[in-house]
């Protein structure tokens, strides 16, 4: 910050140049905010604007800064006098603040995304507050399994919520979410199938013969490596190896290719996971199998959920579209498998979102953050699968005890 206002006058512009930042970065994101735009929602010139700001960076630090402390205050609130308090005041922190600060959650949301030294940060705050209170004596593995699992669900529900505007997380996905964290899903003592470990999922049998098709495989890999605000049209049809012409004979604009690339991974996503868990009477085998086929079809094509992660913040729409669809894929076995009583009477709703959430972070930290070999993947289901079926509460317990 260039100038500390000391005048009421000075005050104000400083406060409508932060407000008219976070409502625009909130809304259309880090890259589709620039300096005029600030300054012209905060009624003041550009010129104005750089009195109490150097650039654009400066006043995004600013409001990141901001997000962090608000977020950090909620996670103060923690009361860990037991696990079950410590699940719930935590998710109820977190709704609380996605609630009582959306245009700061989203900023945080992006930032989070474009800078991994604060996803490391964010990471910490939640490992150290939450997870390591709840598993004191746990090894490494079993914090990272952990933090899938007690956080996921919440953390997934302010996204797939902000992605279409909503504001609030309502009591009873608050109640559910810890009632799944804590003590689990299983109403029994189920005993999972072995199988769930082996599934077997081939890299996709993809057609490149076609201009269409050849255009899609070089905007997945440039998108993939170099991301998509940074790759152009032309260098598209480039590495396709087709005229520059040609790519508006099949799509619109650098948007509608990657719309097409999403839904398409989103099919083939669906279809991969259909084609495994036909193999499983059980919904409880049928998760575990499910994540499973998920984690290697995206080490298979890693660069497929780099595309839609991206889309997120550059077309929220195109996202929320691709989550919809799965969404809606859980619906009818959770109904079912709820009438059978294989999972406890939980709200099928909120235990989808909870169960999409678990698989976002799981996939996020394995395929994109430390490029997990498809031979670890059973150790971390595993482990997974322990807090699927019983909860958080029921491994603590377990483990405080062995240490006794």
């Amino acid at each position: 910050m260039r100038r500390d206002p000391k005048r009421s006058d000075g005050k104000k512009t400083f406060s409508d140049l932060l407000r008219s930042a976070l409502e625009l970065f909130a809304t259309r994101g880090y890259h589709g905010v620039s300096i005029p735009m600030i300054s012209r929602r905060a009624n003041v010139k550009p010129s104005t604007f750089y009195q109490y700001f150097s650039s654009k960076d400066a006043v995004y630090e600013k409001l990141i800064e901001e997000a962090f402390e608000l977020f950090s205050d909620g996670m103060n609130n923690i009361d860990d006098s037991d696990s079950y308090r410590i699940v719930e005041s935590f998710i109820r922190s977190y709704a609380k603040f996605f609630s009582n600060h959306f245009l700061h959650f989203r900023i945080l949301h992006e930032a989070v995304y474009l800078k991994r030294n604060l996803r490391r940060k964010l990471e910490q705050i939640l490992r150290s507050r939450v997870i390591e209170k709840l598993l004191p004596n746990a090894d490494e593995k079993e914090v990272r399994v952990a933090g899938w699992f007690v956080t996921g669900p919440i953390r997934f529900a302010g996204i797939f919520k902000s992605l279409s505007g909503e504001r609030v997380i309502e009591e009873s996905t608050v109640r559910d979410f810890v009632e799944f964290i804590v003590n689990g899903v299983d109403p029994n003592d189920h005993v999972l199938d072995e199988r769930v470990f082996n599934v077997d999922v081939k890299p996709l049998a993809v057609e490149t013969s076609s201009t269409k098709a050849k255009l899609l495989q070089a905007a997945e890999r440039l998108f993939g490596k170099y991301g998509y605000r940074n790759t152009m049209i032309s260098d598209i049809t480039k590495s396709a190896g087709v005229a520059a012409g040609t790519f508006y004979v099949y799509f619109e604009s650098k948007e509608s290719i990657l719309e097409e690339l999403v839904m398409s991974t989103n099919r083939n996503l669906r279809l991969t996971i259909a084609s495994v868990i036909k193999n499983f009477t059980d919904r409880r085998d049928a998760e575990i199998a499910g994540y499973n086929a998920f984690l290697r079809f995206f080490l298979n094509h890693s660069n497929m959920y780099l595309v839609v992660r991206q889309a997120e913040f550059f077309n929220p729409n195109i996202s929320r579209n691709y989550y919809d669809k799965i969404f809606a894929s859980y619906l009818p076995p959770l109904n079912r498998a709820i009438e059978l009583k294989m999972i406890k009477p939980l709200k099928p709703e909120n235990l989808a979102i909870g169960l999409m959430g678990i698989g976002h972070f799981m996939g996020e930290d394995l395929v994109v953050y430390s490029k997990t070999s498809p031979d670890q993947i059973k150790d971390y289901l595993s482990l997974l699968s322990e807090y699927l079926l019983k909860g958080i509460q029921k491994k603590g317990e377990k483990e405080s005890n062995s240490k006794k």
